[in-house]
């Protein structure tokens, strides 16, 4: 990964977290319907942190993304 491409991902996780925290601001000020939504993005969240734990935990994609010819 070069610096290129971290300052750019750096960049996406800036934008991501206001606009998370933005969507919470929404979220708390439409409270009864706003815990549902709520819920949802809690339930996502626990997907995507799953999904990467995995994917930076699997051996075998490493050896696959640096060996075999594309």
């Amino acid at each position: 990964m070069d610096s290129y491409e971290k300052v750019g991902y750096s960049c996406l996780a800036v934008v991501a977290l206001c606009y998370l925290g933005a969507m919470m601001f929404g979220i708390i000020a439409a409270f009864p319907f706003g815990l549902i939504i709520l819920i949802g993005l809690i339930g996502f969240g626990i997907l995507l942190v799953k999904v990467i734990k995995e994917r930076l935990g699997n051996r075998e994609d490493d050896y696959y993304t640096r060996n075999v010819e594309k």
